[in-house]
């Protein structure tokens, strides 16, 4: 009964709020599995409970209608941003795509001449060229504005400081006459420097936070769902930039592929067209793998390792002070020592881990890029053989088409009846005709 009394009271809620049917039967289902006797002991639903329910479902559809608007206009974004690229993309795309035709042609090694080596250093030269060109975003824009911002205010903090030194032997003022006022500066005006630089910095952090909020609808735009605190951690990360811009670039390599495939359609039958516009394809993908591992390898074999370095380095000055309070050090100054350098090897540790499960998120990523890959290259073969059959093919037609023209030179009439009779016998043998 009362479990009946309580599901009544969340259904009339779901009817005035406007609850999906998926909400409500999520509810009732979760009423109906509780125990009667739980139901009964549980303290009674007050307006503030069913209040605090319906502005979390307000907040929810909120955030869901903002990354489903985030969405589109990424998507009209992407569209007309290809669009621009399409062209200077399309150019290291093709030559890529050569290089690539003819690499298996090459030699693996050879003093004279062009190599498969020599050849991989120019597709990776063109696919940098084309990471180049796909890196050009809105995300992009934000996250330079940022980094200035962020440069611009170290540089007041710096100017801060060093204008309160300085104002300390600075003379005031009304102690100046009025040539040393021309060539001194005073109290007053490092005061008035220091005052100018502190609203620089509260300017320019109210434009970060805009841009933050920005930087979060455009990630959520792209399909990375990221919240404020997320994108400041990776804002702030040794790997975020990379991260950032790998981001970027398959955003934009959806776009181009957009591109290339309503151009194959376009073309209908034209196997050339499809060569070219698929090979341009398969080097997308190459370029997006490409990112992905040296994204996992910068991660493992640089940052990884750089962080155990400090690892190591706050363990020996754990031992120095420790040593140093075993010799008579100040115990005070060697338990600050020692735990500032203990939250350093903790720091170190979680920021490993961190970057190492990034590692093996993009890694799991880039093992399923293969299997697309694959997919894609042996569709480009079988492209590309049909474009050499169809090639053979057109040269056979062009061969019928002069035999065609060929004038054979007249049968010369048989004098001879038997000859005659001879000739109409052999053909009707060959042709079975009695």
């Amino acid at each position: 009964m009362m479990k009946t009394f309580v599901a009544a009271i969340f259904l009339g809620l779901a009817a005035c709020s406007g609850w999906n049917k998926q909400e409500v039967r999520h509810i009732t289902a979760t009423v109906e599995a509780v125990p009667e006797n739980i139901v009964q002991e549980a303290p009674e639903v007050t307006p503030e409970d069913l209040a605090a329910l319906e502005a979390e479902r307000v907040a929810r559809a909120a955030r869901e209608a903002e990354a489903e608007a985030a969405r589109k206009a990424a998507d009209i974004a992407r569209r007309e941003r290809a669009k621009k690229l399409f062209g200077e993309a399309m150019e290291p795309l093709t030559e890529a795509s050569e290089a690539y035709d003819r690499h298996d042609e090459l030699d693996k090694s050879t003093w004279f001449g062009e190599d498969q080596e020599d050849n991989q250093e120019r597709i990776n030269e063109l696919l940098d060229k084309a990471i180049e060109v796909l890196g050009i975003s809105s995300i992009e824009t934000t996250r330079s504005e940022l980094r200035l911002l962020e440069k611009e205010i170290t540089a007041l903090e710096l100017q801060i400081i060093e204008d309160r030194e300085a104002r300390l032997g600075a003379p005031l003022e009304e102690d100046l006459n009025a040539l040393e006022k021309t060539y001194k500066k005073t109290q007053e005006e490092y005061d008035t420097r220091i005052e100018e630089a502190a609203a620089g910095i509260t300017t320019r952090n109210a434009r970060i936070r805009t841009l933050e909020d920005k930087f979060v609808t455009e990630m959520r735009g792209i399909g990375i769902d990221i919240d404020l605190e997320g994108a400041r951690s990776l804002l702030s990360t040794v790997t975020g930039d990379d991260f950032i811009e790998m981001c970027v670039v398959f955003d934009n390599v959806r776009g181009i592929t957009e591109q290339l495939e309503s151009l194959t359609e376009a073309s209908g039958e034209s196997l050339d067209a499809a060569k070219r516009y698929y090979g341009s394809y398969v080097v997308l993908i190459h370029l997006m793998d490409r990112i992905q591992k040296d994204f996992v390898r910068r991660t493992r074999e640089d940052m990884v390792p750089k962080l155990a370095e400090y690892a190591d380095k706050a363990r020996e000055l754990i031992e120095d002070a420790q040593r140093n309070l075993d010799n008579g050090g100040d115990p005070k100054i060697a338990q600050q020592n020692i735990a500032a350098n203990e939250l350093t090897i903790h720091a170190t540790e979680l920021y490993a881990d961190y970057l190492r499960g990034q590692a093996n998120e993009i890694e799991a990523r880039n093992k399923e890029l293969q299997v697309t890959l694959r997919d894609a290259e042996s569709t480009y073969e079988t492209v590309s053989l049909s474009s050499q059959v169809a090639a053979i093919m057109k040269e056979g037609q062009r061969n019928f088409a002069a035999l065609l023209k060929l004038q054979l030179p007249s049968l010369r009439g048989f004098e001879n009846s038997e000859l005659k009779a001879e000739f109409e016998r052999l053909t009707r043998q060959m042709t079975g005709v009695n």
